[in-house]
């Protein structure tokens, strides 16, 4: 795990082997990320969120409470993700 300063890990969070909390990003309580997930720069997870191995969280991209992002996912930069995603899709946008 690697985790670059100004990077937040709140209580009861998961991080899995891997994975990179890159500049200014915050991990809220009660999320898992699996293996080698990627939070960019300024990267948002909310309270609960699971995020599945080897995905990629775009720079000051946001994802709300509870969501759950699959595997080998993309979320795009600037992206707030308001629902789940399955494996293998890229999300965009706001909504993503």
């Amino acid at each position: 795990i690697v985790a670059m300063p100004g990077a937040i890990v709140n209580a009861d969070s998961i991080i899995s082997d891997g994975s990179i909390l890159n500049t200014s990003c915050s991990v809220d309580h009660d999320c898992r990320l699996g293996l080698s997930v990627h939070v960019s720069p300024g990267a948002h997870l909310a309270g609960g969120v699971n995020v599945d191995d080897f995905s990629w969280i775009g720079i000051g991209a946001s994802v709300r409470q509870g969501i759950t992002i699959g595997s080998n996912v993309i979320v795009g930069a600037g992206a707030t993700v308001v629902h789940n995603l399955p494996n293998n899709v890229t999300a965009l946008g706001v909504p993503a």
